[in-house]
C-alpha cells in the first residue's frame, strides 16, 4: 500500500476530516489531499505532523524503520502511550475534549458527591486549587500532594452530576487547574509517566472550560514533561499548538515562547530557540497583567517569573551575558514563595559567575544554593544542583565540586 493511502486510512480511523487535520497541522487541506492521493511526497516533516495529530491511531508503518518515514524519538514512555497522549493534546489545543472523560487516568475515586452541583461546589474546588497552589509554591511535599489528590478525586466525581452549562464550564476549568498543579508536583518529584497522564487529564478538562490561558499553561507543563523524557521536539510541537490560539494573553504567550526556546536548545536548534526568545520579549512588551486570570498571579505574572523563564532559556542556549542579567533580575524580584524557581536561577548564576572568573562570588552562590536546597524535595532542583557541580568542575574547581557534592543528599 502506498504511503498516501496509509495516511488517508489512518486519518479516517481517527475520524478526522481533511479540514480538521489542516487546522491541527497548519498544512492546507489541498496539499494534504494531494499527498494522500500520491500526487505529492510525504516528507518526514509532514509525517511528523500526521503522527502528532492522529496520535493513538498510529500509522501502520511508523515502526518499520523505513528510511522514507520520520522515525519517532524513543523515550521512557511506551510509544503507543505517547501517541495516545499526543492525540489528546492536539485535540484539546483546538478546544475539543475527548469523547469520554479521562477519569481512567486517575486512581481510586472515593467520596460521594452531592446529587446536584451548584456554585458552592465549584467554589470549593477553586478554593482547593488556590490553597494547594500556595502550599506547593511555598513548601511542596507529600502532604500538599495528598491534600490536592483528595480534592481532585472528589472534584472529578462532581462532573457526572447534573448542573447548568455555565456551572459545568467553570467546574471544568477548576478541575483542570487542580489536576495541572497535582501533575506538575508529580513531575517535580521525578515521576514522569504519571505526571504526563495527570497533565493530559488536566488538559482534557481545560478543553471543556473557558480559560484559554489555563489550556496553554497546561500544554506548557506537558511539553516540559515530554522534553525531560528525552522528547524535546515533541515539546516544541505541543507549544506550537498552544501558540496557535490567538486568544491567550500576552503574558502567557511570552511564557510559552520562553519555554519553547528551552526545548529548542535541548533539541539542538539554537536559531529556533533565539527566535522564540525574541517573540517572548515582544509579547512581554505588550503584556497586560491586569487581565490575567487569578491563578496566573501566583505563577505567570508573579514578580520575576518571566525573567526566570527567559534566563533559564538563555543559559541553555549559551547566551551567557543575557542570561546573567535575566537570572540576576529574577532573583531580586522572586517572592519568598518561589523557592524552587529561585534555586534554579541561583545554580545557573553561580556557574556563570565562575565562568567569568568571579571566583569568590560564584563560590558563595554555589554554596548558598546547596544550603538553601537542603530542605527542598524536588527532583528538578537536585538535577540542577548536579548540573551546577559539573559546571564548577569544568571551571577547574575540583575541590569545590567535591565539597558541594558531599553536601547533597544521596540520589
Amino acid at each position: 500500500m502506498a504511503i498516501g493511502e496509509d495516511l488517508r486510512a489512518a486519518r479516517r480511523r481517527a475520524g478526522l476530516s481533511l479540514g480538521t487535520l489542516a487546522l491541527m497541522t497548519g498544512v492546507s487541506a489541498g496539499h494534504l489531499s494531494r499527498v494522500e492521493r500520491g500526487d505529492r511526497e510525504a516528507t518526514p516533516a509532514l509525517m511528523h505532523h500526521y503522527e502528532i495529530a492522529l496520535g493513538a491511531f498510529a500509522l501502520p508503518f511508523a515502526a518499520t524503520g523505513s528510511p522514507d518515514v520520520c522515525a519517532p524519538e524513543m523515550g521512557t514512555v511506551d510509544d503507543m502511550k505517547r501517541r495516545g497522549l499526543l492525540s489528546v493534546i492536539a485535540a484539546a489545543s483546538m478546544g475539543v475534549a475527548t469523547g469520554e472523560p479521562l477519569t481512567r487516568l486517575l486512581d481510586g475515586l472515593g467520596t460521594e458527591p452531592p446529587s446536584h452541583v451548584g456554585l458552592p461546589e465549584v467554589q470549593a474546588v477553586e478554593a482547593a486549587a488556590d490553597l494547594y497552589m500556595r502550599m506547593d509554591l511555598a513548601r511542596g511535599g507529600n502532604a500538599a500532594i495528598a491534600m490536592a489528590r483528595g480534592s481532585l478525586e472528589w472534584a472529578v466525581k462532581l462532573q457526572d452530576r447534573p448542573m447548568t452549562e455555565a456551572t459545568r464550564e467553570r467546574l471544568c476549568s477548576a478541575v483542570a487547574l487542580l489536576a495541572d498543579r497535582v501533575g506538575w508536583a508529580t513531575y517535580d518529584q521525578g515521576k514522569m509517566e504519571r505526571a504526563a497522564r495527570l497533565l493530559t487529564f488536566a488538559l482534557d478538562s481545560a478543553a471543556r472550560g473557558g480559560d484559554r490561558d489555563l489550556r496553554a499553561h497546561t500544554m506548557l507543563d506537558l511539553s516540559v514533561a515530554f522534553a525531560d523524557m528525552g522528547r524535546p521536539r515533541d515539546g516544541v510541537e505541543i507549544l506550537r499548538l498552544a501558540l496557535g490560539d490567538e486568544r491567550i494573553s500576552s503574558a502567557e504567550r511570552a511564557n510559552v515562547h520562553a519555554v519553547a526556546a528551552r526545548h529548542c536548545a535541548a533539541a539542538g536548534d539554537r536559531p529556533g530557540g533565539l527566535r522564540h526568545i525574541g517573540l517572548a520579549e515582544e509579547a512581554l512588551a505588550r503584556a497586560e497583567p491586569a487581565v490575567a486570570p487569578d491563578w496566573a498571579r501566583h505563577i505567570t505574572v508573579s514578580p520575576g517569573h518571566h525573567d526566570s523563564a527567559l534566563g533559564l532559556a538563555l543559559f541553555q542556549l549559551g547566551e551567557d551575558s543575557r542570561a546573567r542579567v535575566r537570572l540576576a533580575t529574577a532573583l531580586e524580584r522572586l517572592g519568598e514563595n518561589r523557592t524552587r524557581t529561585g534555586l534554579r536561577c541561583l545554580t545557573r548564576l553561580a556557574v556563570l559567575r565562575l565562568r567569568e572568573g568571579e571566583r569568590d562570588t560564584g563560590t558563595e552562590q554555589a554554596r548558598r544554593a546547596v544550603a538553601l536546597a537542603a530542605d527542598v524535595r524536588s527532583a528538578r532542583v537536585t538535577k540542577d544542583l548536579r548540573m551546577m557541580i559539573d559546571g564548577v568542575r569544568q571551571c577547574g574547581l575540583a575541590d569545590l565540586a567535591g565539597e558541594l557534592a558531599g553536601s547533597l543528599p544521596p540520589a
